[in-house]
């Protein structure tokens, strides 16, 4: 027989206080105010905000926890008021049978009754007294929120299909006629062009599943062309390339190809999860072939450095559960540590920055003590490496914390640390929000920091510190598209030419309006599509909402139509 596997403590530990902080997240988003939103301006609202968040919570655990960790995760809870709310919680069969428990539990406890109890008894004096005919109107009022309906496995399955479908259509008949009509305007000087940055994409794809990807189909790319036209191409029009589309694992070599071929670049980024940092020794074998690769430069180039940049947040480091109730960490914080202690050896060559989503920790200095940057504080101790924050800078703007308080506050967004051994090598921090593309569309609203207001700010046509990234993304098939929408392509650049490419991307007028947040897209799309609001609603920021305004053909070429007239 096979032993069973053995879960270490310290990981079962991480793993319930990363689960009861999503699980007070939760509750509390919902008790303040959150379920008498999504109930909307009924009569009994009042009375079922409470009662509905519990059943919400009564689906969320199953929805999200395996059955094994149910008593640990609510024990922290059943010292409380609400000690018989976790009872239901854990014991109950069903959600009927939870409500039926939550109205014979206050049935029977009239003593010292608060809030909850009142309002039930009004519920149920409004019902004649009917315990049963109460119970059903309650699961009924819950039945039409319509949620937890499906499977995460089947949401997950219907995003993927509507992706494919998307990336289907991309220079498909309706993108090339939006293309013919922009090649028919008149030609503009594109002698000098020059961008911050540019994309390249050499695949598409990640073996991990992480909770907030954007992606969960990548479009495929069949017979890649040799990359070195593509590089000179790129090298002659920035300082600065990223290397993305996933994790860049398997195609290491092509980036170590670039940097050996790009006279002009000075800065080569790419975008690693950090999964291939196995042993210290696999991870010194990387980045030794990084910084062989920029010294094997010639010395009359330009100096140039390579930014690794790696993925590291609640998501990418989540302790995950299987279907039997083992844990594992989706992607060890061991292997981000063995890369922060490999990196100093490469000062010249290699800036080590980590790349961060943006959680209700990022409201205060905690963020560098709690979740997973405490994880790596320990694991680097147990290494007898000591961390200090060197600098800790907040956005430009205030954000409202999701798991607290409503009020706008600073979030930290830059900083940096370093190992007090290697203090000379500063590793870089920044965050980032998430916006709800692929399986982040239906995380928890609680688990990460939203750009509501500056969606808010861009809808009432005020002047935003943020644009709509427009530069472009160079995939190793030739398709060129926008960083911050890839499914909007100008061109094959193998096919068309860069000149077309370029005078295209100075002369579209979808780019232009894309880039400045132009509401009148907003007009232009409800004119073929019924549901802008819904779009708005769901909507976790400004670039989100007019990415997902632009993500069928149809409509990317009745917009171009419509800004032509």
């Amino acid at each position: 027989m096979t032993a069973a596997l053995k879960t270490p403590p310290e990981l079962k530990s991480d793993f319930l206080i990363a689960l009861r902080q999503r699980f007070k997240h939760e509750v509390n988003r919902l008790t303040n105010g959150a379920m008498a939103k999504m109930l909307g301006k009924e009569t009994d609202t009042e009375q079922l905000s409470f009662l509905l968040t519990y059943v919400y919570i009564y689906h969320w655990l199953r929805h999200n926890v395996h059955s094994k960790y149910f008593a640990d995760l609510l024990r922290p809870f059943r010292g409380s008021s609400r000690a018989f709310l976790m009872d239901l919680l854990e014991q109950s069969d069903n959600d009927a049978e939870f409500v039926r428990g939550y109205i014979d539990y206050w049935q029977n406890n009239p003593i010292d009754p608060p809030i909850q109890r009142q309002l039930l008894m009004q519920l149920l004096d409004d019902n004649g007294g009917d315990e049963k005919k109460l119970a059903g109107l309650i699961l009924e009022r819950w039945s039409k929120l319509g949620l937890f309906t499906k499977d995460t496995k089947i949401e997950y399955r219907d995003i993927a299909r509507e992706e494919r479908n998307r990336y289907s259509d991309m220079l498909g008949t309706e993108d090339k006629a939006r293309l013919e009509l922009i090649d028919a305007l008149p030609d503009i000087d594109t002698k000098n062009i020059r961008f911050d940055k540019l994309g390249l994409i050499p695949a598409m794809g990640c073996p991990q599943t992480c909770r907030h990807c954007m992606f969960i189909w990548r479009p495929l790319m069949k017979d890649t062309p040799d990359p070195e036209p593509l590089f000179k191409l790129v090298n002659n029009l920035t300082d600065n390339v990223l290397f993305t589309g996933g994790d860049l694992t398997r195609q290491l070599d092509s980036f170590y190809h670039a940097i050996t071929s790009m006279r002009d670049i000075r800065s080569f980024a790419i975008l690693l999860n950090g999964d291939f940092a196995v042993s210290t020794e696999e991870t010194q074998n990387v980045l030794q072939k990084m910084a062989s690769a920029i010294r094997r430069r010639p010395v009359n180039w330009p100096r140039a450095k390579v930014v690794l940049q790696i993925s590291f947040d609640e998501f990418h480091q989540e302790i995950i559960s299987d279907k039997k109730g083992n844990l594992k960490e989706r992607i060890p914080v061991k292997k981000i540590a063995n890369i922060v202690e490999a990196s100093p050896r490469y000062p010249e060559e290699i800036q080590l920055c980590l790349i961060h989503k943006q959680t209700g920790l990022n409201f205060s200095m905690e963020l560098f003590q709690k979740g997973v940057f405490g994880r790596l504080v320990t694991e680097l101790g147990r290494r007898n490496h000591q961390v200090q924050i060197l600098t800790a800078s907040p956005s430009n703007r205030l954000k409202r914390n999701p798991a607290g308080s409503d009020e706008p506050a600073q979030v930290i967004k830059d900083a940096s640390f370093v190992l007090t051994r290697h203090p000379d090598y500063p590793i870089l921090f920044t965050s980032s929000t998430i916006d709800a593309y692929g399986r982040a569309s239906v995380l928890d609203e609680s688990e990460s920091v939203s750009e509501k207001d500056l969606l808010n700010q861009a809808l009432n046509g005020e002047t935003t510190s943020e644009f709509f990234d427009t530069d472009l993304m160079f995939w190793f098939n030739g398709w060129v598209t926008l960083f911050s929408a890839v499914h909007i392509s100008l061109g094959n650049a193998y096919e068309d030419g860069i000149d077309t490419i370029l005078m295209r991307y100075k002369k579209d007028p979808l780019g232009a309006s894309l880039y400045k947040f132009d509401t009148l897209l907003l007009d232009y799309y409800q004119e073929i599509r019924a549901d802008l609001n819904e779009k708005i609603h769901n909507a976790t920021g400004p670039q989100h909402l007019f990415h997902t305004l632009t993500e069928e053909a149809e409509v990317r070429l009745h917009m171009t139509k419509r800004l032509l007239k």
